[in-house]
């Protein structure tokens, strides 16, 4: 299986990667990240895009954690509209909101037929759908998925807790990537800028959410980190 990520507004440049995989017979997903920056149908014409170069799987990527139940379900109702009914759907959903697993199950309600999760919710910002908490919810709602819970528990706080620096958490820093809409691998190096320059972490992805920035303009956050210190600099004069 591959997946071929763009920006959700950049479905036409994964044409030759997706097409290459479907000619290798692989099972292609087309992942549209930080799919709240656009409208569900203007999301939607660039899933059928993906399809249409051979995508058999198109996800809804929530790359910032900045979207509501509300926002899942207009997408996924979108994207069912518009593809084949073979083509599958897929969530990729991030914590920062501290809605990961209700977004996710509001998906499957949706038809969505694969929800990415990772155990303790290791991943970017306040983390990914926890697989533990997932399965669990799944348990509770009699819902089959062939997994044993005590097993994925255990898992998640003996072997991944402690692999994670930074605690997988909501709090200042990761509440601001949701809030702001910024893609969540920024927090680190949004972190790494703070203790340079001396600005808050919040304040700077704030800024970064005000500017639009995506995934691929890290490069960013460090002349958003001078331009704060510099307004701060005149503002003290």
């Amino acid at each position: 299986m591959v997946r071929v990520a763009t920006h959700c507004t950049e479905a036409d440049i994964s044409r030759q990667h997706i097409e290459f995989a479907r000619n290798l017979g692989m099972d292609t997903v087309g992942f549209l990240m930080m799919s709240h920056m656009i409208t569900p149908q203007e999301l939607a014409e660039q899933a059928k895009k993906m399809e249409s170069y051979g995508a058999n799987c198109i996800y809804v990527v929530d790359s910032s954690g900045a979207m509501l139940m509300q926002d899942i379900r207009d997408r996924f109702r979108a994207l069912k509209a518009i593809l084949n009914s073979d083509t599958q759907t897929g969530m990729h959903a991030h914590n920062n909101l501290s809605v990961s697993i209700a977004n996710s199950l509001t998906a499957i309600e949706e038809g969505c037929d694969r929800v990415d999760t990772s155990l303790a919710g290791m991943g970017a910002g306040a983390g990914n759908t926890p697989t533990e908490v997932f399965i669990g919810c799944l348990e509770k709602q009699g819902w089959q998925h062939g997994c044993q819970l005590d097993t994925l528990i255990n898992g998640a706080d003996d072997v991944v807790r402690p692999l994670q620096h930074r605690p997988v958490r909501v709090d200042r820093e990761t509440l601001s990537l949701g809030l702001a809409g910024v893609y969540s691998s920024f927090l680190l190096h949004a972190e790494r800028a703070s203790q340079k320059y001396g600005i808050s972490t919040m304040d700077i992805l704030m800024e970064l959410g005000k500017r639009k920035m995506v995934g691929g303009q890290e490069d960013m956050i460090v002349d958003v980190a001078l331009d704060l210190k510099n307004a701060n600099t005149k503002q003290a004069q």
